[in-house]
């Protein structure tokens, strides 16, 4: 009884470390509330640089949201790594650099997730959807609700997270099961039902938007399975 106590105070602390981790990081962000939004402004390619808002409280609102998304990110981050010092004491030190490997390629493919939006995705989506108030003989003039906009990033940041954090667990079974080649080929169409179904749910619904997904996790997971062969070749020669 006194054993399993034990565990229980420290589960107790770490979650005490965690509500304190999330508090400080939403007071934080909320201080530099102002910056956070300039540079998720700065995430798009809108040349007018300006928002509106309908509602006196809408700016209030999407500070409050904005804040307690990036401390939600923060905090799942600091949560993952005490899991893995929480597991540390039972486990064998090979279980443990694999669980270490996890949770970097966790943290690779999540700071790849960031760069893609920030880089790829949203300014080439923006202009995307923007291109149609060009059309002729039609006026459209396009002014950007910021709620909206909000709303419009973290989507796209899920969605986009999602996926880098799919390829990151395709990467890990495949560096598992590395040394048994036929098994891997063995599940290969199940990946490959399992990516159609997740770029079902994640992306727009659009038969371009889904093939282009589709075929992408298709193309990586064959990329990866080629070099384990290679990888596999060179070990055995």
């Amino acid at each position: 009884m006194i054993f399993y106590y034990k565990y229980y105070i420290e589960i107790k602390n770490r979650f005490s470390l965690l509500l304190t981790c999330w508090l400080f990081t939403l007071t934080t962000c909320y201080f530099y509330k102002e910056t956070l939004l300039f540079i998720l402004i700065n995430s798009s390619s809108y040349t007018e640089q300006y928002f509106i808002f309908t509602d006196i409280s809408e700016i209030f609102y999407v500070y409050l949201q904005l804040t307690v998304f990036v401390s939600n990110q923060v905090t799942l981050l600091m949560l993952l790594y005490h899991n893995i010092i929480f597991l540390s004491s039972g486990l064998y030190k090979s279980e443990y650099e694999k669980l270490q490997f996890a949770f970097k390629v966790y943290i690779f493919s999540w700071v790849c997730s960031v760069i893609l939006l920030n880089k790829v995705i949203i300014p080439v989506s923006w202009n995307f959807f923007l291109s149609f108030q060009e059309a002729d003989g039609i006026a459209f003039f396009f002014e950007a609700k910021i709620i909206e906009y909000l709303n419009y990033f973290t989507n796209l940041y899920y969605v986009c997270f999602l996926n880098c954090q799919l390829l990151a667990v395709i990467t890990l079974l495949l560096n598992n099961y590395s040394k048994n080649i036929n098994r891997i080929r063995r599940f290969r169409k199940l990946f490959y039902i399992i990516f159609v179904i997740f770029s079902t749910l994640t992306t727009p619904p659009d038969i371009i938007s889904q093939i282009l997904m589709s075929a992408s996790l298709i193309t990586f997971y064959e990329v990866l399975l080629f070099l384990s062969i290679l990888k596999i070749n060179k070990v055995t020669s």
